[in-house]
């Protein structure tokens, strides 16, 4: 196999084509010259670069580890890497799927492909980093200068090696009707799609998956086959294991991100309709629940993401005077997509014909002795209550609304304490997983901001600050940090009998990330209605406030004190009661970044 020392390397290719004098074009998998005389392509393995990168020199579970005798290292250093993420992240990173593609595709395609190698290396590097890094802010402080130097050089190492995988990379030509060209992209895209969400690139990351994502979709429409989404129709082609990777990467880009390419959630959304129709009224195994699951899912957030888009092509088609540019989330009488209520109510009755289906498997599996079987099952079922609730208000003109899902609420709190429990059982209780993306993070976030029982609300914000420091990817300390904000302005509001009154209750219409900037590192912006002052024929009038939390106050979910500044009072006067204020999203986008009217006009 060759490496990226000497893919680099003018004349030092193959030993066949240095005998022949004939100068290697090093195209990969097989060069111009191999694949013209029909022979073997064996590439030469290089002695490594005496610069070594800087790794620590007293960390007991490296020096444990024993390097693959089969495998190809540029170095010792990525042999012990390699045993890291062997023995480590591509089974965290796999969760409840004993045979996923971190845990068994990849690895195997480390054989053959140079850039597959070098990016599982720095995985297992990044894994090191981080969880030596968590080690330093919560040990001793005495340890704490020698642990983050000793997780800045895992974390050199990882990027070094990141880059050498680019490289390898960037030679890839992607064509979708070519199967091993099909196959070595998906799988670049995904090693980036894993790679960037540790470094804190979501943008980076969901685009790559997205990447991905449409090859296999020019893939699928190629194939006579039609596509069930449970399974890839061509396995010797895309591996099963792929197929169900980049089901969970939409699922992800859904939820997340959804109301930018409509075209795109109105043709995703319609994926395995005559599988989801045909669904069994029982499953017997728990991996039949999880593909229907799945699938269902998907359809379901790119439904609920065609109305958020289609609620902003309103608002833009009646272009009242007084309109509040607002986000499609804010959904008032007169913006409801009427032509999607019956689309609606069928992917509702999809997901709870689903849940009955699965009831049987999951009181059997939470009996289990098995803690793998009880916490898959359980999230399981909490994903899909969640999928309910968020499709369900979608549509809802009113906050009171979502007091209906309260069982739901308290089901998701109950089921998510046992996947606790169960999780300890499986993984350190004291350091990072890398469990990302598909947890209980986003149903707790949802129960602490839409349930307004105080004590359901509070014991899932209790899940989410226990258990954040679980996320290397710190996405749940933000997503705490942002549910905790709300809270505390609603309680302020909440009446002597305890009930919440509809302007009281306050939602995030708005987030704006600096991840590279720490003193302004995540920006929030939340409205509460005030009423309807010109009839719900019109959008209603909404009082507007905004937050912005250093990368401290986010990731270690502290709350900085609240004050009056942090109100868009000049946007929305209070003596003006007549018209609901108009807000310029435009300009609160461009004020956040730092713009100006000359440089958004350059």
């Amino acid at each position: 196999m060759s490496c990226h020392v000497v893919q680099r390397m003018a004349n030092r290719g193959k030993p066949n084509s240095r005998a022949r004098r004939v100068k290697c074009d090093e195209r990969l998998p097989i060069c111009t010259l191999c694949s013209r005389i029909q022979r073997p392509c064996v590439w030469k393995r290089t002695q490594p670069n005496s610069r070594r990168p800087l790794l620590p020199q007293d960390t007991v579970q490296l020096r444990q580890l024993k390097p693959s005798e089969t495998l190809h290292f540029v170095n010792q250093d990525e042999a012990l890497y390699f045993r890291a993420y062997q023995e480590e992240a591509c089974l965290e990173l796999s969760r409840y799927n004993k045979s996923s593609a971190w845990s068994y595709t990849l690895l195997q395609a480390c054989y053959h492909e140079p850039f597959v190698l070098r990016a599982v290396v720095a995985i297992g590097a990044f894994n090191k980093s981080i969880k030596q890094g968590y080690f330093a802010i919560t040990g001793p402080m005495s340890e704490r200068k020698t642990n983050m130097e000793i997780a800045n050089r895992h974390q050199t190492f990882a990027l070094a090696s990141y880059d050498r995988a680019i490289v390898g990379m960037q030679q890839i030509v992607p064509i979708p009707q070519d199967p091993s060209s099909l196959r070595t992209a998906l799988l670049a895209c995904l090693v980036i799609y894993c790679i960037e969400l540790l470094l804190k690139s979501p943008t980076a990351a969901l685009n790559q998956g997205q990447n991905g994502y449409s090859l296999l979709q020019q893939w699928l429409g190629d194939k006579d086959t039609p596509n069930t989404g449970l399974s890839s129709p061509n396995s010797s082609v895309v591996d099963d294991e792929i197929f169900h990777e980049y089901g969970r990467m939409e699922l992800h880009h859904a939820i997340r991100w959804g109301i930018k390419d409509l075209p795109r959630h109105m043709k995703r959304r319609q994926e395995g309709a005559v599988t989801v129709k045909k669904m069994p009224n029982r499953f017997g195994i728990l991996e039949e629940a999880r593909r229907y699951q799945q699938l269902i899912m998907r359809r379901t957030f790119h439904l609920l993401d065609e109305s958020y888009a289609r609620n902003m092509m309103l608002k833009q088609d009646l272009r009242h005077p007084y309109t509040a540019d607002s986000p499609g989330e804010l959904m008032d009488p007169c913006y409801i997509p009427t032509d999607l209520l019956g689309e609606r109510d069928t992917y509702l009755k999809d997901i709870r014909r689903w849940i009955t289906a699965f009831d049987p498997i999951l009181a059997k599996s939470l009996k289990s002795a098995n803690p793998l079987a009880q916490s898959e099952a359980a999230l399981l079922q909490i994903q899909a209550l969640d999928a309910e609730i968020s499709l369900s208000g979608a549509f809802f003109t009113k906050q009171c609304d979502y007091d209906q899902f309260l069982p739901s609420f308290i089901q998701i709190v109950s089921l998510s304490q046992h996947v606790n429990r169960s999780n300890l059982k499986l993984w350190a209780a004291d350091s990072p997983v890398f469990n990302f993306p598909d947890s209980i993070e986003k149903p707790l976030y949802d129960t602490a901001c839409f349930c307004r029982d105080k004590s359901v609300r509070e014991a899932a914000l209790t899940i989410l600050r226990t258990t954040a420091h679980r996320d290397p990817t710190r996405q749940q300390a933000r997503l705490t940090t942002r549910a905790s904000f709300i809270v505390d302005m609603e309680e302020a509001n909440r009446l002597p009998d305890g009930t919440l009154p509809e302007d009281g209750r306050w939602s995030i219409t708005w987030i704006l990330h600096h991840y590279k900037e720490p003193e302004t590192d995540m920006t929030i912006v939340c409205c509460r209605k005030i009423g309807y002052p010109l009839g719900e024929q019109y959008p209603a009038q909404r009082e507007w406030k905004r937050m912005t939390f250093t990368e401290d106050e986010a990731e270690c979910m502290i709350m900085p004190p609240w004050s009056e500044d942090m109100h868009f009072s000049s946007w929305a006067p209070k003596r003006n009661f007549s018209k609901p204020g108009c807000i310029l999203w435009r300009e609160v986008h461009d004020e956040l970044l730092g713009r100006t009217d000359r440089s958004r006009t350059a």
